[in-house]
């Protein structure tokens, strides 16, 4: 009880603070320093019994009512929607607004919820468990959802939802229990008549840090949040993950399971994109398999990476539901210097196309000391172009073939499309710069145009491994590259 009351003294002094000067992130910034120099406090999180035994038909039928929006009825360029806790969505969360500089709550109520079958007026424990913010105007829709521990997604214009940001992962591949941070608390700027984007601060807490966030927010073809964090450990964290994403791939063109699903691909996204401090662009190939599969890309001062949806042909996934070519693709672009450190990447076995197995954020070589600030400036991009330069080609495809033999070969098949790539003609000396690895029989390789999409085709031929083994591969000519490297770890 006292430890409740000591995060609640905090808020309360944080309020009085408000209201003497104009609300800036500086003040989330003091008020995480000062929560993270208490003891942790579980949120109590009550939800009212008539929301937790809705059932998962029963919770999908609330719905908020459009025309209810906060700022709607004033005719502002952005509004926003709200969720009600239940099911799944266990965390309340306090809402504000800030107007003319002073922040002021947002106060509960379920009358602008249509609640379908479901019968009840009032709640014991109101509360939110997350807001959506909607562009308003003829090129308007949603353009970012705030729901759940530090997650949160946006799209872009004509684009659909899928991966999703975090505030932070802690502990994510660490030999202990992953820790999810929650923002406990947000301040939404009301926006003016002719603001182009708007902007949300955050208050993060966990058992390990506490936070401070600020989300810069300008919607278009693609959506772009310029973020700011103040991190404060409050004991010390095996692995930080800076800037994390999530995202779901169940297969693709390098592990299609025959006649399990009509699709010919489901992935929320298909590879992670690395533009590192030397300024290589490097590409892996995302995928299920059948165990956790960590790989680190060592790096300093790194440009960007992200979580790709490079597939937009509709054809490919045949889905008229879950429209996966309309997934944006997430870029994290480094701004400042970011030091050493290495971009991590998990991927977990899955069978479940409705469970975020992959996992990508930068890891900071020394993590921060408790009684230590980690400060860090990023842009997010939820885009469907790429962030890769014209002038490279890029991975279009990965394809493995096992050949079986007295030993069984391994076939890899990689395609390099691209503008930049596609116009060169057959005869362009191009050579294929290849790195096997420790303990790989290589057997031959080939490159080829392919005269059906003019991409350039590399087939590397190798003797199937017992142990795990990775394969590089990126094309040049003159003496420089012109195309991405190519990423791939074989795990028997």
């Amino acid at each position: 009880m006292k430890k409740r009351w000591a995060l609640q003294f905090l808020v309360y002094l944080f309020g009085c603070w408000c209201a003497r000067a104009e609300f800036a992130f500086e003040g989330v910034r003091m008020l995480a320093e000062k929560l993270s120099a208490q003891a942790y406090t579980s949120a109590t999180n009550e939800i009212d019994e008539s929301l937790l035994k809705l059932n998962y038909e029963q919770y999908q039928a609330i719905q908020f009512d459009h025309r209810q929006a906060l700022w709607r009825k004033e005719g502002l360029p952005f509004q926003l929607e709200f969720f009600l806790p239940g099911v799944g969505h266990k965390q309340v969360v306090a809402l504000h607004e800030i107007n003319d500089g002073e922040a002021r709550g947002i106060e509960f109520d379920v009358k602008p919820f249509t609640l379908g079958t479901n019968h009840f007026e009032q709640l014991a424990r109101p509360g939110y468990a997350g807001f959506r913010i909607i562009r308003a105007g003829e090129s308007g829709g949603e353009v970012a959802v705030f729901l759940d521990a530090s997650y949160f997604r946006m799209i872009g214009y004509g684009q659909d939802y899928g991966s999703s940001g975090r505030g932070l992962a802690l502990n994510t591949v660490a030999n202990e229990s992953e820790e999810f941070p929650a923002f406990r608390q947000f301040w939404i700027r009301r926006p003016g008549k002719n603001d182009k984007d708007i902007t949300v601060y955050a208050l993060m807490d966990s058992r390990s840090v506490a936070g401070a966030y600020r989300f810069n927010i300008h919607p278009g073809t693609a959506t772009v949040a310029k973020v700011t964090a103040a991190l404060f450990p409050r004991r010390d964290v095996k692995e930080f993950g800076i800037a994390p994403l999530t995202s779901m791939f169940l297969y693709g063109k390098n592990g299609h399971v025959p006649f399990r699903d009509f699709r010919p691909e489901v992935h929320d996204a298909d590879g992670l994109l690395i533009h590192n401090g030397r300024g290589e662009w490097i590409w892996r190939p995302l995928e299920a398999g059948k165990m956790t599969r960590v790989a680190t890309f060592q790096d300093e001062h790194p440009n960007g990476f992200g979580l790709l949806q490079r597939e937009r042909d509709f054809g490919c996934y045949q889905d008229l539901v879950a429209r996966y070519h309309r997934r944006p693709s997430v870029w994290v672009r480094a701004v400042g210097n970011w030091g050493k450190g290495s971009v991590e990447l998990v991927e977990l076995a899955s069978d479940q196309e409705y469970f975020d197995n992959v996992v990508a954020f930068w890891k900071p070589a020394v993590a921060p000391a408790v009684g230590q600030a980690l400060e860090i400036d990023y842009e997010l991009h939820w885009t469907t172009n790429s962030p890769s330069p014209p002038e490279l080609g890029h991975v279009q495809a990965t394809r493995i073939e096992r050949m079986v033999g007295k030993p069984p070969h391994l076939r890899f098949v990689v395609e390099f499309g691209g503008a930049a790539v596609e116009s060169l003609p057959r005869k362009e000396n191009l050579t294929a710069n290849i790195d096997y690895g420790a303990g790989v029989e290589r057997v031959t390789h080939a490159l080829v145009k392919n005269e059906f999409n003019q991409a350039w085709r590399l087939v590397v031929e190798i003797v199937e491994p017992r142990q795990a083994v990775n394969l590089r591969a990126f094309l040049s000519g003159s003496g420089r590259p012109v195309t991405e490297t190519w990423d791939y770890t074989w795990q028997p």
